[in-house]
């Protein structure tokens, strides 16, 4: 009996490594598409007095527990962290923020989607702009972010299961009043379209 068990579990792993690499090949594509509708729109832009962007994507995780549901763990005293590099700030979100997220009352996600947002903390982990998008941008390296005093750090997009809706989200580190936004798309006819973007954060001065 433990060695079914244990054949099984090697089976439905196996499955999902698979169903993990084929989407994660579909979805860079897609990704690289959706970056070249954020330059055709003049969402991002390629001039010289642009904020640069940072070529890697930083990662999102989502948190499949209710915003609302009471801490698992007993809350502590503890000193704070120090200051996280720009990639890994602004990188976690509640699962039911993306479900819930509508448009005139009409939800932009399905609920069948949930499953599939929890198992993309595992997939598609790195992204970074190939050379045929980047040469059409002002781009900074990973290694520079946290010393410049402008960029914008985009996210690896979190799909839909059939990859034909995306959130994504944009934070844009300026010397006055550095913002975060989310950004929803998605895709018609092989054509990617924002269908909403809204700010997430504000830094205030001082």
């Amino acid at each position: 009996m433990k060695k079914i068990t244990i054949f099984l579990i090697l089976i439905l792993t196996s499955c999902n490594k698979s169903d993990c690499s084929d989407n994660e090949k579909i979805r860079k594509i897609e990704t690289d598409k959706i970056v070249e509708t954020f330059i055709k729109q003049n969402y991002i832009q390629s001039s010289n007095n642009s904020y640069p962007i940072c070529n890697t994507f930083k990662k999102i995780k989502i948190n499949p527990e209710s915003v609302y549901a009471k801490p698992t763990k007993n809350l502590a005293i503890v000193k704070l962290p120090p200051r996280l590099p720009r990639i890994l700030e602004n990188t976690k979100i509640y699962i039911e923020m993306i479900l819930n997220a509508n448009i005139n009352g009409e939800k932009i996600f399905s609920n069948k989607d949930s499953l599939n947002f929890a198992e993309q903390n595992n997939c598609f982990l790195k992204y970074t702009l190939p050379v045929k998008i980047s040469k059409k941008l002002k781009t900074i390296s990973v290694t520079e972010i946290d010393k410049a005093e402008e960029c914008i750090i985009l996210s690896i997009p979190i799909f839909s299961k059939d990859n034909k809706k995306a959130y994504m989200e944009i934070d844009c580190y300026t010397k006055e009043y550095p913002y975060g936004a989310c950004v929803y798309l998605e895709k018609n006819d092989g054509i990617w379209k924002i269908l909403d973007t809204r700010t997430i954060w504000v830094k205030c001065p001082g």
